[in-house]
């Protein structure tokens, strides 16, 4: 393996002119499946966790989900088929849901996976003590029910929309975890799943390695190796893609070109000859979040003026190059939950003034927004934190201080490294305010986001966002299996939210996709995503890492 890696990296410096002079015009021929190569992504950050319960956030997610495996899965069409159980039933009343396991599946270890595996995942999620973003799907489960090692019955207090979508996404080995910490087990730098990749090292803020699976259930991966490549810098990335370093940049790991380089410098010879690029909306959206238990932002007529001071159309323009779209709410821009009526806020500088003295701000002699808070005078002036190393946030961030000073509010800029953003001050709840992004499923559900509940330290609602109707609302959208009362449901959950701004909804990102020619057999879903990557193969003469 060291002989392999010390060759692989001579290879990817001389791999534009090519490891024996390579013609690209090679890579354009589809060639028959073969075994072999390796594919290198980047992603500008490390994974803070591997052991699925405890992952909150989309690098530890991609990983995962190459290692672990769900009972269900997502299909190109994003539709649910079957992952390690092979069929499901639903009663009429959507309580009971039976689920019939594949045979002969075993875990990375050479373990069978059975239903004990089930059972044993549902008890770690809905234990209250594992630090787990995740546990609110588990919490209307009555019971799980063993009938026999292939066939798992679980039961719901009521129904549960998204049952099928949102639980058991991941499968722990029982036989590994059981009696351990699941907060401090070494587990989470040494997982062990069901799926095609298996885990072979992780070096901390440099790589994560993974292998292929010879004994996967399904089709084995093509790919010998898939490796992430640490690189927390979009322009460096980009260099690296070029100079042959890494084969894909957002293929398979959440991330994606940068709008400036997927309009200007990617159609050149020397990325055409070598990339193919891809662009699709994303089910993403990029927001401020602004800490609601902050003074400064408790009234809803500030937010409210917080948003019109921003130009969001001017930042797509300028900062993304038109590759994005003004978001009003929570949902995907072509989800069914996407509630149409909901408008965009207007950029509207002279009635974010008069939304802000309404509220009780007047400008000071230094031309500035003051208040008296808590009889005390207090400017308004708050620090905007978010992550280094990602270029289109960090402009984002430039532009909102400037137009803000513009109304009066003095904004303080901070670009933090992305674990020390979460650990230090998201998962606390130290800050101001943050630009950060939601990647979606395909289901809407987002009780995870905005109820009430779920602002503890390890939850997803960490602007401590709270309203009775809203909550009330996400309950019911959980419990409505009608997909037309559902829409009514997060219909009215989108305007609720679009009229509190909890957020200000930037814009919805384009996903902008790079990939290396010699790789084949990857299919998009219906998002534009790349799927699937134990079908993805290279040529044998195209194989750019061999033993």
């Amino acid at each position: 393996m060291k002989y392999q890696i010390l060759i692989s990296a001579f290879c990817a410096v001389l791999f534009l002119t090519g490891c024996g002079k390579v013609d690209p015009k090679l890579y354009n021929q589809d060639g028959p499946v073969a075994d072999g190569d390796i594919l290198v992504e980047s992603s500008m950050s490390d994974a803070r966790h591997l052991n699925p319960p405890l992952i909150d956030e989309v690098g530890g997610a991609d990983i995962a989900g190459l290692v672990f495996e769900g009972l269900l899965r997502y299909n190109e069409n994003l539709e649910l088929e079957p992952c390690l159980a092979e069929k499901w039933t639903v009663s009429k009343d959507g309580k009971t849901i039976t689920y019939y396991l594949r045979h002969g599946v075993k875990f990375h270890d050479g373990v069978e996976f059975t239903a004990n595996d089930v059972l044993f995942t549902y008890k770690v999620y809905s234990d209250p003590g594992t630090n787990t973003p995740e546990g609110a799907n588990y919490q209307d489960i009555k019971d799980v029910a063993i009938i026999d090692p292939y066939t798992v019955v679980v039961r719901y207090k009521k129904p549960f929309a998204p049952a099928l979508s949102e639980t058991f996404g991941y499968i722990l080995p029982k036989h590994l975890l059981e009696g351990k910490d699941i907060n401090k087990t070494d587990f989470d730098r040494h997982p062990v799943g069901t799926g095609p990749f298996k885990f072979v090292e992780w070096k901390t803020a440099q790589k994560i390695v993974l292998t292929a699976n010879p004994d996967y259930w399904g089709s084995k991966p093509h790919l010998k190796q898939f490796v992430m490549k640490i690189i927390p810098d979009q322009a460096t990335q980009f260099l690296e893609l070029l100079n042959g370093g890494i084969d894909c940049i957002g293929a398979w790991m959440h991330g994606t070109l940068t709008p400036e380089q997927y309009s200007k410098q990617i159609n050149t010879p020397k990325f055409r000859d070598y990339y193919n690029s891809f662009k699709s909306d994303e089910l993403a959206y990029i927001y401020i979040g602004w800490n609601l238990k902050n003074p400064l932002f408790k009234d809803k007529k500030v937010r409210q003026a917080l948003t019109m001071a921003l130009d969001r159309n001017t930042i797509i323009e300028n900062v993304v190059y038109g590759e994005g779209t003004v978001a009003t709410g929570p949902f995907a821009l072509h989800s069914w939950a996407n509630n149409p009526k909901v408008k965009a806020w207007p950029f509207d500088v002279n009635k974010a003034k008069r939304y802000l003295a309404d509220a009780g701000w007047k400008t000071g002699k230094d031309g500035m927004l003051h208040k008296t808070i808590n009889h005390k005078d207090t400017p308004f002036k708050f620090v905007l934190m978010t992550n280094q190393g990602n270029v289109v946030r960090e402009r984002v961030a430039t532009i909102v201080q400037q137009q803000l000073k513009q109304v009066g509010i003095d904004v303080d800029v901070q670009i933090m490294e992305w674990t020390t953003f979460l650990s230090q001050y998201l998962d606390p709840r130290k800050f101001d305010a943050v630009i950060a992004g939601w990647t979606l499923t395909p289901d809407p559900d987002c009780y995870q986001i905005w109820h009430s509940s779920q602002t503890g330290e390890h939850q997803f609602n960490f602007v401590s966002y709270k309203n009775t109707q809203v909550d009330s609302l996400l309950v019911a959208g959980r419990r409505t299996l009608d997909q037309k009362k559902r829409q009514r449901i997060y219909w009215q959950i989108h305007s609720i939210l679009n009229d509190e701004q909890p957020y200000t909804f930037l814009y919805v990102p384009h996903q902008l996709t790079a990939i290396h020619k010699r790789f084949k057999g990857y299919h998009m879903n219906a998002n534009g995503i790349l799927t699937h990557p134990e079908a993805w193969y290279v040529p044998l003469n195209q194989q750019k890492y061999k033993p």
